[in-house]
């Protein structure tokens, strides 16, 4: 089993001004994957390495430490003569993506039916609600994070870490087009409805009920989001 020191940090937990990291290559690495998967560094930009080393004062040798780190994990790209740069957004690696979380978070679900305990419920049940105001941009960052606690509480009812940490990884990357902007349509009631089903579900112990709701969600938010990717040109 892994243990769960080694699983990384989901995005609704990295926030390093929250609770930084203590390693220097940790806490580098914590920083600029916040700033990648929250769009505050920009899918295709140049990544300058002396910029970046001024700003967080460090040496270039745990910069490239976290840098490799990041090109390991698809966020960032490297090329010859050209250095890093921000991994581009696209509407095939988000296709991708999304089909990745549906075998993933799927199954994740039809487990958690049988393995979810009372309090496993209850906690989702704390977490299900999403409120969302189209007008204000912090209500919709709260929904995002709200979002993916609610995922990641689900596949946690599974007790399979290193399931997690796959569900993880994928839903932390599914953020991207989300705080660009291009998942504004989302509708908070809905989506609520849709958690408070996937629950109703595992109290059920319906493994295939859960599994259908948990595919019919994604596909939904999938199908607006890449609408929006279209939209937009990528």
């Amino acid at each position: 089993m892994i243990p769960s020191r080694e699983r990384g940090r989901s995005l609704i937990e990295l926030d390093p001004t929250v609770s930084p990291p203590v390693a220097l290559p940790d806490r580098i690495y914590a920083t600029l994957k916040h700033r990648i998967l929250t769009c505050t560094m920009l899918p295709g930009s140049r990544i300058v390495e002396k910029e970046l080393c001024s700003e967080m004062q460090v040496s270039r040798t745990p910069l490239r430490e976290a840098l490799n780190r990041l090109a390991l994990e698809g966020l960032v790209t490297i090329a010859p003569y050209r250095g890093f740069a921000i991994a581009l957004l696209t509407l095939a690696g988000f296709r991708e993506l999304c089909e990745v979380r549906r075998i993933l978070e799927a199954e994740a679900g039809a487990l958690a039916a049988q393995r979810a305990t009372d309090a496993d419920l209850t906690r989702l049940a704390g977490l299900a609600e999403l409120k969302y105001r189209r007008e204000d941009r912090q209500t919709y960052e709260k929904y995002l994070r709200a979002n993916s606690a609610f995922h990641l509480a689900l596949v946690k009812c599974t007790r399979n870490v290193r399931l997690e940490a796959l569900v993880m990884a994928a839903l932390d990357q599914h953020q991207r087009p989300l705080y660009m902007g291009l998942g504004v349509g989302v509708d908070g009631k809905a989506s609520t409805a849709e958690h408070l089903e996937i629950i109703e579900a595992l109290r059920r112990r319906s493994s295939a009920k859960v599994r259908k709701v948990i595919l019919e969600h994604i596909t939904r938010g999938e199908d607006r989001i890449a609408r929006a990717l279209i939209a937009a040109g990528y």
